[in-house]
């Protein structure tokens, strides 16, 4: 029986050899490919026709990160709802400073106070009516949260449940250095783009840059969140016929749970990645220098150079003796 097993494992392992390691979004979705990153150059900068490309890209961990939390309260008056409102919101911000998350890192943004109704029916005797009624208040705040810490995250939704809040509207994710980042990916790039100009010389083409544009972009981890349903259905029923009666059927489907999973960009676009091995969702930078570049052959080039100075030699000969003659005219014979 191990035998068997290993066999097997054996056979799977170098099935997926080039794949790496599969999951249910391929077995959902078929042959699944990661959404890619524009890295063309706007075609406002210039026209590239023949070009040498370089793509790198840098899988950077945020600086600090911002959670964003929704309160939402009902109550009966608006006294009721803001008292209701600010209590859970005292257990929110204790909880958070037992933490270490401190005052200044949590503000509370007020978003809607609007009045709830319901529909009441007024029934008479040739006629029914549906009337809207006020029936109270809602109010609703958003809560943003900093912390530096990733992990903290787990935390502060513990520390949300505790207090009713089950609505986090999204985690923003904080670069401070983008600047250096960029100057890094540029050099890169420039240094890719003088090795493939080099292989192609060695190859015997030689090229000469005559235009050079860069373009460069950020993906954040919500930008990079996808979803997919795993599930495996039976077979339907069959309808059975005949002519004296008719089976009906109804098929029922059950709900499906849905998968959402961190997806970030692929490696293949690009001829280096800095920081490669990606753990925890991470913000990544990335950066396209492309050049344009005509073709040359330097041997005639230098025989033209030749070829030009003795032609600019003779022509300031030509120039001189022009010179000279005028300076000095011939003598008429009487």
């Amino acid at each position: 029986m191990k035998k068997i097993f290993f066999a097997v494992l054996v056979f799977i392992i170098s099935k997926s050899a080039t794949a790496q390691v599969s999951g249910n979004v391929n077995a959902m979705s078929g042959n699944y490919y990661s959404p890619q990153v524009s890295l063309q150059i706007p075609s406002q900068s210039s026209n590239f026709y023949s070009l040498l490309e370089a793509n790198v890209m840098m899988n950077v961990k945020a600086d600090s990160y911002v959670a964003i939390f929704s309160l939402a309260q009902y109550g009966s008056t608006t006294g009721e709802a803001e008292a209701s409102l600010e209590t859970r919101i005292k257990i929110f911000s204790e909880g958070l400073k037992k933490i270490g998350i401190i005052e200044e890192d949590i503000f509370f943004d007020p978003t809607t106070f609007l009045p709830t109704y319901e529909t009441t029916l007024s029934e008479k005797k040739l006629s029914k009516t549906f009337n809207e009624v006020p029936t109270g208040y809602e109010i609703k705040k958003n809560v943003h949260i900093l912390f530096k810490d990733q992990q903290q995250i787990n935390e502060i939704v513990s520390v949300a449940a505790a207090a009713e809040v089950y609505d986090l509207v999204k985690v923003d994710y904080i670069l401070e250095n983008k600047d250096q980042i960029l100057a890094t990916l540029r050099n890169e790039a420039l240094l890719i783009l003088m090795q493939k100009k080099k292989i192609m010389e060695s190859a015997g083409l030689f090229v000469r840059l005559n235009n050079i544009g860069e373009m460069n972009g950020t993906a954040f981890p919500s930008e990079r969140y996808s979803s997919y349903t795993a599930f495996k259905s039976g077979v339907h029923p069959r309808v059975i016929q005949n002519a004296k009666n008719k089976i009906e059927v109804t098929y029922n489907y059950a709900d499906k749970s849905k998968t959402v999973y961190y997806d970030k960009v692929s490696d293949k676009q690009f001829d280096k990645i800095i920081n490669p091995v990606v753990l925890e969702p991470v913000i990544q930078v990335y950066f396209s220098l492309k050049a344009s570049y005509v073709l040359f052959d330097p041997e005639q080039e230098k025989n033209d150079k030749i070829y030009n100075e003795k032609l600019k030699e003779l022509r300031i000969k030509d120039l001189e003796a022009d010179i000279f003659i005028k300076k000095n005219p011939p003598v008429k014979v009487k």
